[in-house]
C-alpha cells in the first residue's frame, strides 16, 4: 500500500494531474448509473461520554492516506468558483472525490478505487466482462 511518503512523491513527480483528472471524471459521473461513493463515519464525536470507533490497526495508513486525499481534493475544489461548483459546497465534491480514489483497502495492500469495485460489481452480476473502452463504465 501507498504511503504518505509515496503520495507526496507522486505529486512531486506529476504534479495534480491525476487528482484532477479524477474530479473532471467525478464531476461527469453518471450517478443514476454508477451511484456516488461515499465514506460514511458513524461516530457521534459531540458525545463525548461515549467511546468513539476505533477501526483495525492494520487499516491505520489507510485511513492517513484517505485524510491525505480529502486534504488535496478539498484545496483542489476550493480553488473553483460557486459557479463551477454549482449547488454543492467544495467540501462535498472533494469526499465524493477521496471515496472514488479510496474506496477501501484491498486484500493484497493495494488502494481499490470505487469505480473498480462497481465494474467487478457490473461483471458479477452479467456473469461476464464488459464494460466501456478506457476503463469507463
Amino acid at each position: 500500500m501507498k504511503n504518505i511518503q509515496d503520495m507526496f512523491k507522486e505529486i512531486d513527480s506529476q504534479g495534480m494531474e491525476p487528482y484532477k483528472a479524477l474530479m473532471k471524471y467525478c464531476d461527469s459521473r453518471v450517478t443514476a448509473d454508477e451511484g456516488i461513493p461515499a465514506v460514511i463515519g458513524l461516530d457521534d464525536l459531540t458525545a463525548s461520554w461515549n467511546t468513539t470507533y476505533k477501526g483495525a490497526g492494520q487499516d491505520e495508513e489507510f485511513r492517513f492516506l484517505m485524510a491525505a486525499g480529502a486534504m488535496v481534493f478539498a484545496s483542489l475544489y476550493e480553488q473553483k468558483s460557486a459557479e463551477e461548483l454549482g449547488e454543492y459546497p467544495g467540501i462535498a465534491p472533494a469526499m465524493s472525490a477521496m471515496a472514488e480514489m479510496f474506496f477501501h483497502a484491498g486484500e493484497d495492500g493495494r488502494i481499490v478505487p470505487y469505480r473498480e469495485v462497481v465494474k467487478q460489481f457490473v461483471v458479477n452480476q452479467d456473469g461476464q466482462e464488459g464494460g466501456k473502452p478506457d476503463g469507463e463504465l
